[in-house]
């Protein structure tokens, strides 16, 4: 019997051992699970902190340079180094930034910078050459000569672009775990993958504004408190004379020279934090209203930023208002001098009626004549004005009925003979025959060629020539009055039928000013009627104005017809 208890026993004391032996085993497996998940909580909470340091401390940054010292100073946090370091590429330099942790040499630094400038010209061929240093952390100690044991390197890549490397190195060996670096790796692919998607929605911001920026007429650029040109329209370039598609600040100061001291006012903007305004300023032969406002930071309420720059071009403004200061003196002078012609005759003829007496038929028909005579020209200044309006205001019409150009041109030209014969100016006429009757307002286009032909016999010479020309051209009839006076300058021409406009063609403009209405409103008749009108001109070779009307096609005859009064020279178009 006690053989048989002493074997149960073995069996039950092996039996148990067995048991004791696994429950072991599994406690030890249990806690290094529990370990492992503590750790990779532990390294969790780790890399979960350091993101958050690392986006308190970012914020809305857009210095790469930033990031990576952020990485690099929570590195600390996550496992032992003997340096830290990043190398970034920005504004076409290199900066290398290495923390000393643990003692070492230049050497082992200089190792370090080798094995990254290896590393980023394997993963980039656009690095530059020139290099700049920083060096933080413990001193360095020369006596200790330690080398890189275990070291790893992290591309940082913005977007799909490699700009730059974290490095971790250590004189221990076998010190860096893959877990370890790959935390490191999520670390900064988090980071740099913040910075991207930032910089692609200030990218996109920033293009709106600068669509929004570039359509603006006004000239508009902004600088930082560092005087860097951030954005720059084509107005202001065009304003400035910039012709570089990327100008820099110095060339803006460059254009104005001497003519604005615009660092001075930027100064006072972000010194006083307030607009500063000039409401007239000449740059470039050109007017301006400046306004210089302070761009507040939003992080920091009161701190400018910078200031924006806005140039108003005021320059038309400026000549619409003179151009009609000078009509309101110039009409109030046209004016004056018919009315007081009325008024000279009629007190004379009220003053003799006072006192009595009598005047005799010829004195009175004289003085009737001036009144009749000034009482119409009163009246034609004022409704060239009132036609002028209606013009502007799109309210001008005109009445069509079949009529004959001949007809209108002969009785156009008889007017104005006696004033021909006595200037000696001789007026032909160049009409193809038959023309046929067109849909036209008669008065309207007798209106136009009265302009027309009493401009070229205001400013003619004496023997001078005019002609009137009528002949189809396809689908429309082509009518001109042309002289072969002075000409009118090149870069007058285009200005010639704007409102109040008047040609300085020679000092005897001074004392035959018009109302500067007349070929504005020329034009308006003129495209009343579905035409156009136009000038060619050369100096001392003279002026034709050409208006069209259009017409069905014909085929016609030319035969010349001539008016004479006397010889041919000079004249120029002006009213």
């Amino acid at each position: 019997m006690l053989p048989f208890l002493s074997q149960l026993w073995v069996i039950f004391t092996t039996a148990f051992d067995f048991f004791a032996i696994f429950l072991l085993i599994r406690v030890i497996m249990l806690r290094r699970q529990l370990a492992k998940r503590e750790n990779y909580q532990k390294q969790r909470l780790y890399q979960i902190s350091i993101l958050k340091e690392i986006q308190d401390k970012i914020g809305y940054t857009l210095d790469i340079i930033k990031v990576a010292d952020v990485i690099t100073g929570s590195l600390k946090h996550l496992f032992p180094y003997s340096t830290a370091s990043s190398m970034v590429i920005k504004n076409e330099k290199m900066l290398f930034k290495t923390h000393i942790e643990q003692t070492i040499s230049s050497a082992f630094i200089q190792a370090v910078k080798k094995s990254m400038l290896a590393s980023l010209q394997a993963l980039t061929t656009n690095y530059p050459l020139q290099m700049e240093e920083q060096i933080s952390g413990i001193p360095l100690d020369e006596a200790k000569t330690v080398s890189i044991k275990s070291y790893f390197n992290i591309p940082l890549i913005v977007g799909d672009e490699v700009v730059g490397l974290i490095n971790v190195s250590s004189s221990s060996n076998n010190l860096y775990t893959e877990e370890e670096i790959t935390i490191l790796y999520q670390i900064v692919a988090q980071a740099t993958n913040a910075f991207s998607r930032l910089r692609d929605v200030l990218e996109t911001e920033k293009g709106k504004l600068s669509a929004m920026v570039t359509g603006l007429a006004d000239g508009v650029f902004m600088v930082d408190t560092r005087m860097n040109l951030l954005i720059i329209n084509e107005a202001a370039k065009s304003f400035m004379n910039l012709s570089s598609k990327t100008p820099v600040f110095a060339d803006i100061l460059t254009s104005l020279g001497t003519q604005y001291n615009l660092i001075e006012k930027i100064d006072d903007a972000l010194k006083t934090n307030s607009v500063i305004e000039d409401k007239e300023v000449t740059i470039n032969t050109r007017i301006f209203q400046t306004f210089i406002s302070p761009v507040p930071d939003s992080r920091e309420p009161g701190k400018p930023i910078g200031a924006s720059i806005l140039f108003h071009d005021i320059t038309l403004d400026k000549d619409v208002t003179r151009i009609k200061e000078d009509f309101t003196h110039m009409i109030v002078h046209e004016l004056r001098a018919p009315l007081t012609a009325i008024k000279d005759s009629s007190e004379l003829m009220i003053e003799v009626f006072d006192n009595k007496g009598k005047l005799e038929e010829e004195q009175q028909k004289k003085l009737l004549t001036i009144i009749d005579l000034q009482a119409k020209n009163l009246l034609e200044q004022i409704n060239q004005v009132l036609d002028a309006a209606k013009i502007e205001a799109g309210r001008f019409s005109i009445t069509k009925k079949p009529s004959g150009i001949s007809k209108i041109i002969e009785n156009s030209i008889e007017p104005f003979l006696p004033q021909a014969k006595k200037k000696q100016i001789l007026i032909s006429t160049n009409i193809y025959f038959p023309l046929p009757k067109i849909d036209i307002d008669p008065e309207r286009i007798t209106q136009v060629l009265n302009n027309l032909i009493s401009n070229s016999l205001k400013f003619s010479n004496p023997n001078g020539r005019i002609t009137i020309s009528a002949k189809p051209e396809k689908d429309f009839l082509a009518i001109s009055v042309a002289d072969n006076g002075l000409g009118i300058p090149e870069n007058e021409q285009k200005d010639l039928f704007s409102k109040y406009y008047q040609i300085r063609t020679s000092p005897r403009e001074l004392s035959k000013k018009g109302t500067g209405l007349g070929l504005y409103i020329v034009k308006g008749i003129v495209e009343a009627h579905d035409g156009q009108v136009s000038v060619s001109s050369e100096p001392n070779q003279g002026t034709a104005i050409t208006f069209t009307i259009p017409m069905e096609e014909q085929t016609p005859q030319v035969i010349q017809g001539h008016i004479p009064t006397s010889i041919p020279t000079a004249s120029s178009m002006i009213n």
